[in-house]
């Protein structure tokens, strides 16, 4: 993505980028995700993987640690059902 239209810049409130950051790419994948149009979900698959990059992997397992583990116990149920559909 080079560069935003303005049909996904936020709607909110205005926060200002170089002041707060965080606070302001936060409320820009809000936005995003609340504006639903091919634009905005585009602009998410961009931006997401980047993001996850970019954190280390103690910020993600502190962050995400409930869905880490729904995700290997899904994996777990995967396998043992393959293994018991397997002759």
């Amino acid at each position: 993505m080079e560069k935003l239209d303005n049909s996904v810049l936020p709607t909110s409130q205005y926060l200002d980028p170089k002041k707060e950051p965080c606070k302001w790419l936060g409320a820009v994948l809000i936005d995003l995700l609340e504006q639903d149009t091919e634009e905005s979900k585009a602009a998410l698959k961009w931006a997401f993987p980047r993001m996850a990059l970019w954190m280390t992997p103690g910020i993600v397992d502190q962050l995400f640690a409930p869905w880490i583990e729904d995700y290997l116990e899904l994996l777990e149920e995967q396998k043992n059902n393959q293994n018991n559909c397997s002759p």
